[in-house]
């Protein structure tokens, strides 16, 4: 079997991270609200035996990979297994996740081979990634002998940690980091893994380390080389004030830089119970323009995050009408609306030719998809202008809209397909994958899609496509010449003007998961992914980003999922019975009346 069987976490543990995270599960763009990153406790700390007297060389190495799931992050209780050489030399920083137990075996003189089964690796930087499927790792650890003790004398240079799933998810926690997107005065999340001991200092270091690789070219500029903590920790006093102490190297950064700094600190040390962040060079506060006495929030200094609708969506009774769907006021079987409501657009009728709907977040633009897929319309203001002759095999639309602070934002449909080249038929059906966008606020019969830089795409054909809700990422579900494949997370690269021009070299999600059809954002950080971790028939599953993921169980017929990016309560499955099915407990429940879904603004 290709795909990794993943020992998948509880649906219940994996969506705590939309507390981590801090950001309301419910409401439209917004500037405002404190953020709720709240830690879960820890569990009481092991305490891990000292090496026993007498023990075999093969104790020691058992016991020594043991102990380094302790607490403490310079692990005395692990170093007590070591010679005092090997000790100085072992400086930790990655995490190898395994399942099951490890084993060790002489295998020399004096040489112990240890091997463990890994599912995923949490690298220097936080990062945890998963494994396409379960690797056998070998480690070789040199034995001598002190004071007539076994003890490990010598270990690889890179070597760091090894430690069972259940053992990492307990002493480890997805913690949620900002970074601010070029254009908008948006913050970004990146979900990194920390342990709770030292957490305020590692999350601090985290915003000032800078965002990762895929992100950059997305996000604003890095800050001055050197810029850093200035002391070690971040202290937090008992009125929840945390103050984080700067380099120097700090004071060399742009006013924009300075702003953006204190939004990210706000939105990202908000937790536990740090109430305010207080951001100072040599004891004396860092100035930004516009900087409030004291802020608390990301809009306190002209930032926002963004969250999904899950009030208002669009339901397809049949072959052509359309209505709005309010999830607000009757629950999962909701209502159809009969008349526009709250501001909301008339719908256009659809013919039953047009497949694969989006809708902008007020409605007022339909997209659809033609059945050769080659082919998009759009509807705005009811009336339909075709676009032909650019590409096909063309996947579903998705709109998106990225605020460039006060009143002034760029809207925007994203489509993917392979391009449509002069060589015709003799082209290949691979080398041609493309991203396209629209800018939706041109008159429609002027509006033509413009290619995107995604040259990373290579020959992989596109399966699915769908922006973030902050319009800063995008995901792309990519199929490669052998029929596997993939979900990669991007960031948009935009110019002055906020007009996207490229999209950064992505980051995998979800590696374990094969045989993907659709995606779509359940929430800010999290993905629904229909597909499979072993082989059975493509199901809806959550992919928190940088977690594992959890299976939410069979959705018979499921060919494509909708969320308006509010929450898992706003997660629904299309299937090819022309049925849009809503989960009810551990079950997928039908919507009576609906054939289709849409979530406007997605």
């Amino acid at each position: 079997m290709r795909r990794l069987r993943l020992v998948i976490a509880t649906l219940a543990a994996v969506l705590v991270l939309a507390g981590c995270g801090g950001l309301p599960t419910s409401g439209p763009v917004r500037a405002g609200g404190a953020i709720n990153n709240q830690v879960p406790a820890p569990a009481g700390n092991v305490d891990y035996p000292e090496p026993r007297e007498g023990a075999s060389p093969k104790d020691i190495v058992l016991g020594f990979l043991d102990a380094g799931a302790e607490r403490n992050s310079d692990f005395p209780a692990a170093r007590k297994y070591l010679t005092p050489e090997a000790s100085a030399s072992w400086k930790p920083r990655t995490v190898s996740v395994g399942e099951g137990q490890q084993d060790a075996k002489i295998t020399g003189n004096q040489v112990v081979t240890a091997t463990t089964k890994r599912i995923a690796t949490l690298d220097a930087t936080g990062h945890l990634s998963q494994s396409v499927q379960a690797a056998t790792d070998s480690v070789r650890f040199s034995m001598a002998k002190i004071a007539g003790e076994w003890r490990i004398s010598a270990l690889p240079k890179d070597f760091g940690l090894w430690i069972r799933q259940d053992v990492f998810q307990t002493n480890y926690q997805p913690q949620t980091v900002y970074y601010p997107a070029s254009t908008g005065h948006t913050l970004v999340p990146d979900i990194q893994w920390y342990p709770a001991t030292g957490l305020v200092s590692s999350l601090a270091a985290a915003v000032l380390r800078g965002p990762p690789g895929w992100m950059r070219g997305m996000t604003l500029p890095a800050l001055p080389s050197g810029s850093a903590l200035g002391v070690s920790s971040v202290p937090v006093d008992n009125d929840g004030v945390a103050s984080v102490d700067l380099s120097e190297r700090v004071l060399g950064a742009t006013p924009e830089q300075r702003t953006a700094l204190w939004a990210a600190m706000l939105a990202t040390l908000r937790q536990g119970d740090v109430r305010r962040v207080v951001l100072q060079v040599g004891g004396a506060r860092l100035q930004a323009p516009g900087l409030p006495p004291e802020p608390t929030t990301p809009s306190d200094v002209g930032y926002q995050v963004v969250t999904g609708d899950s009030t208002a969506m669009i339901v397809r009774s049949n072959a052509t009408d359309l209505n709005w769907y309010d999830l607000g006021e009757s629950g999962m079987q909701g209502r159809p609306l009969e008349r526009p409501s709250n501001g909301r657009a008339k719908l256009p009728a659809i013919n039953r030719n047009w497949y694969q709907l989006a809708a902008s977040a007020d409605g007022s633009q339909v997209a659809a998809v033609d059945g050769s897929n080659s082919q998009v319309g759009r509807w705005v203001g009811g009336t339909l202008t075709q676009l032909r002759g650019f590409g096909d095999n063309l996947v579903k639309p998705s709109f998106s809209t990225v605020h460039l602070g006060g009143n002034d934002s760029v809207g925007e449909l994203w489509i993917g397909g392979q391009s449509a080249s002069p060589a015709g038929a003799q082209r290949s059906d691979t080398s041609a994958a493309t991203v396209w966008v629209i800018d939706t606020a041109l008159p429609a019969a002027n509006a033509q899609p413009q290619p995107i830089d995604a040259s990373w795409i290579g020959d992989r054909s596109i399966v699915a496509l769908k922006v973030a809700p902050e319009g800063s990422r995008v995901v792309l579900v990519l199929k490669d010449a052998e029929g596997h494949t993939g979900v990669y997370l991007a960031g948009i690269v935009r110019d002055a003007k906020g007009r996207a021009r490229a999209l950064t070299e992505p980051t995998t999600v979800a590696a374990a998961v094969d045989n993907v059809r659709d995606v779509s954002w359940i929430d800010y950080v999290t993905l629904g992914v229909l597909g499979t971790t072993d082989g059975s028939e493509a199901h809806p599953l959550s992919a928190p980003l940088g977690q594992f993921v959890t299976d939410l169980g069979a959705a018979p017929g499921a060919e494509a999922l909708v969320s308006s990016g509010a929450g898992s309560s706003s997660l629904y499955v299309v299937t090819d019975r022309k049925s849009v099915l809503t989960r009810v407990g551990a079950a997928w429940q039908p919507i009576r009346g609906a054939t289709d879904l849409v979530a406007p603004g997605s």
